[in-house]
């Protein structure tokens, strides 16, 4: 009798958590799931009061007008400008974090106590120094004027790879050096293979920061040649008309849709990397 009213009761409780988890989930997603909805509907069916969770037919063109707007010169910027800021960040985040954490040196305390003032600032503080510092250069409108200041702000992934290092065996290390191997040599044949967790969870960060700026390309860099998904896909949600009256809310769903799209990819590669690099696997592909 105790046992069934132990499993009732477990049951219950089980019954309860996992209802209490399906809404909460449900009310996360629904604004991605009638996001994904709208771009199937056409205008009219879109735009009626009270609205539709779901289109009476499928509108596919939309992604096709979609296409139009953001167009695949978007996205290749887009990409340019992401994976310069990653790798350039990566570069020398790792490199600074091996640093700090197995090359001891003076005042390397006082450093890491520097670095960590900027992560608890806000972002926009450092805009308009940035704008000002860029404008004197002469990159305004140039790759290097989108890219080389936001690749200065490393002072989190530095952080980052710090505490990793900092527990990373000395043993290793120190093997390597008797052997004559250079600090370079060291940094890339022996901490590198095994800094896959740290290196995967700071490129999906970065690459999802980056992606997502809006203000800094649109101060610096808002030209057709340079302009990200971002700055194109920004007018068609301002006023609900789009872009310059031409595009309806159906077809701005859909951009929303083919913007997100490349992070929602990345985050599932780096996802099965840093898997695979936690349970130990040699195996990248």
């Amino acid at each position: 009798m105790a046992n069934s009213v132990l499993f009732t009761r477990r049951r219950s409780a089980n019954t309860l958590r996992y209802s209490v988890i399906i809404l909460l989930s449900l009310l996360f997603i629904f604004p991605l799931l009638y996001l994904i909805s709208g771009s199937l509907m056409t205008l009219e069916a879109v735009s009626v009061y009270p609205p539709k969770l779901l289109p009476p037919s499928l509108h596919w063109q939309n992604y096709a007008d979609a296409l139009s707007v953001m167009t695949p010169r978007i996205f290749v910027n887009t990409l340019i400008f992401t994976f310069g800021i990653l790798f350039l960040q990566m570069i020398i985040s790792f490199t600074a974090g091996f640093a700090l954490a197995k090359m001891p040196f003076r005042y390397a305390a006082l450093v890491v106590g520097v670095l960590a003032v900027p992560v608890f600032l806000p972002t926009n503080i450092s805009i308009i120094p940035l704008y000002l510092v860029t404008f004197k250069l002469n990159l305004l409108n140039t790759w290097g004027g989108m890219i080389l200041p936001i690749v200065g702000s490393t002072a989190f992934g530095t952080l980052l790879f710090r505490q990793f290092m900092v527990n990373f065996p000395d043993g290793l290390i120190d093997a390597a050096r008797m052997d004559g191997a250079s600090w370079p040599r060291v940094l890339l044949k022996i901490v590198l293979p095994l800094a896959r967790p740290p290196i995967a969870s700071y490129s999906a960060i970065t690459f999802l920061t980056a992606w997502n700026m809006y203000i800094w390309p649109l101060m610096v860099g808002n030209t057709d040649a340079l302009r990200v998904a971002t700055v194109q896909l920004a007018p068609l949600i301002a006023g609900g008309t789009g872009f310059y009256g031409k595009v309806g809310p159906n077809v701005t769903y859909a951009a929303a849709i083919l913007s997100a799209l490349p992070v929602v990819l990345f985050f599932l590669w780096a996802q099965r990397w840093f898997i695979n690099a936690i349970a130990g696997s040699g195996n990248d592909s």
